[in-house]
């Protein structure tokens, strides 16, 4: 009887609350199906034995098992019973464009404007920011951390150090090796998150007017930190599995000067999830060199990977001191604590200036609490956990899309990260989808945010950094049903386009 209700505590979830009860039992079969416990061929258990472990009726059970078999997860063999039917073959994956872009000031249209400041949804699922969910998150330990460290030291809410807690310094310094680093705790600044640190680097190597080079796609908020600071992008082809085109930066760095920088996500890039060779990462560092440009790297995203190993950064290969390394731990521990950090190398001294003129310092209180959360031992618990967690969630989402999806889409296959990357049908408008996917909360990012060329609208970024639920895969069915409506009118207007353009 105990384990009867434990198991129904466990099914009545607010993932699952407001589904009906066979969604819940299906949902529970469905969990194990892409966890893996159980596999392909795996006989299921009968209608009789699910009635009495879950205490629900015959046919509570039966329409769970019809909704597997909706979803292809399970298969009904006659006299048999129910097993687990065959995977869904993975989507092929979305290819290069190799494509050049001329170099521009960016400037974001109102469409733009609208994605980045109107897509806060508690109710979205998934969620439209690329971050684990809260349960994946170590809330309870730093709550408590933050309630011993303000009875110790009620002194960190009334002062401060230029820069900033030694204690965090000291971990990161430490923490350093697993990238292929060796930093001292005085080579670190530490910065209100991530985004502050790339201001600083890009500030620290570059002026308005001058041009960065970034991938395409990239991340939408270093477009906008380019167009703020005045500066001009140009974007170079990126693969979706391993990263920029080192070929293709070579190719539009010949001629000295047309660039003053280089800003890469090497490790489990935003938004294709890609992760760079260590022999491209090695030749990127040298064409740097060679060309005398300095690279900044954002590495907010490299210890989510879902391998053995961490993945070195760029700067394990930097023998000038010339590549600037920035990270935070706002996407993977505290989003809300806003701490990151970076290490300028030689751009040391201004870039500690230029902290210093923008924002002095930032919370003592919080930065003790992760240097606490490091040493003790709990940072790399949890990032073991989530660690495992996303693994899972990417897989889950993996095989929602292929099941979902109209043909001809296609897929990234992210080794680390919070995010995946669709390819539409060629007509589909990205914009289109996402504001239909908006108004049904359903949480998604379009293409077109991620590049200033175009070449990118009729993409999608999903995020699955939250645990799978039946509302999860109810949404990710009705996305694709927009994706493919979308997919037919777009089809349909550049028929007209084209028959207009022939008439002409």
């Amino acid at each position: 009887m105990v384990a009867q209700q434990t198991t129904m505590q466990r099914m009545d979830t607010p993932a699952n609350a407001g589904f009906p009860l066979y969604h819940r039992v299906a949902g529970e079969l469905a969990q194990a199906i892409h966890g893996g416990s159980l596999r392909t061929g795996d006989r299921l258990p009968s209608v009789r034995q699910l009635c009495q472990q879950h205490g629900v009726s015959a046919s509570t059970i039966t329409l769970a098992y019809r909704w597997l078999e909706n979803q292809a997860l399970v298969e009904a063999r006659p006299k048999s019973g129910y097993f687990v039917a065959p995977r869904h073959e993975p989507l092929p994956e979305p290819e290069i464009d190799t494509r050049m872009s001329g170099a521009g000031f960016v400037e974001p249209d109102d469409f733009t404007r609208e994605f980045l400041f109107g897509s806060e949804d508690p109710k979205a699922a998934p969620s439209f920011c690329p971050m684990p969910a809260r349960e994946l998150l170590p809330e309870a330990k730093l709550r408590h951390l933050t309630a011993r460290m303000n009875r110790q030291h009620p002194e960190y809410a009334s002062r401060y150090f230029m820069a900033g807690s030694p204690g965090l310094r000291q971990e990161i310094a430490r923490r350093s090796v697993s990238a292929g680093l060796r930093l001292r705790p005085e080579e670190i600044i530490l910065t209100n998150g991530g985004t502050e640190a790339v201001h600083l680097a890009l500030r620290s190597v570059a002026k308005a007017g001058d041009t960065i080079a970034v991938e395409s796609p990239t991340y939408w908020m270093l477009l906008e930190i380019i167009r703020t600071l005045g500066m001009k992008s140009i974007e170079i082809p990126t693969h979706p599995r391993e990263g920029i085109s080192v070929e293709a930066l070579d190719l539009a760095t010949q001629k000295p000067g047309v660039i003053t920088a280089c800003m890469v996500l090497p490790n489990f890039h935003n938004p294709l999830g890609s992760l760079m060779p260590v022999a491209n990462k090695r030749r990127l560092v040298a064409l740097a060199h060679e060309r005398g440009f300095p690279l900044v790297e954002c590495d907010i995203y490299g210890e989510t990977y879902f391998g053995d190993e961490r993945p070195p950064v760029l700067k394990s290969f930097d023998m000038h001191d010339d590549v600037i390394v920035c990270s935070a731990y706002t996407k993977t521990v505290a989003p809300g604590f806003r701490v990151g950090w970076m290490a300028p190398g030689r751009h040391f001294k201004t870039t500690q200036q230029l902290k210093f003129h923008t924002s002095i310092t930032g919370s003592l209180l919080q930065q003790e609490v992760l240097a606490e959360f490091i040493r003790d031992g709990g940072y790399d618990h949890h990032m073991r956990k989530l660690r495992a967690a996303l693994k899972l969630h990417c897989q889950q989402m993996s095989e929602a899309v292929a099941r979902h999806f109209p043909a001809g889409c296609k897929l990234s296959r992210p080794q680390g990260g919070f995010m995946l990357w669709i390819e539409m049908p060629l007509h589909t408008d990205s914009r289109k989808v996402f504001e239909r996917a908006r108004r049904e909360h359903i949480g998604c990012a379009p293409g077109a945010t991620f590049s200033c060329t175009g070449r990118f609208d009729h993409f999608l970024r999903v995020h699955y950094g939250e645990p799978w639920s039946m509302k999860h895969d109810a949404h990710i069915r009705r996305l694709g049903e927009i994706v493919a409506e979308e997919a037919d009118l777009g089809q349909a207007r550049a028929t007209r386009v084209a028959k207009f353009s022939g008439a002409a």
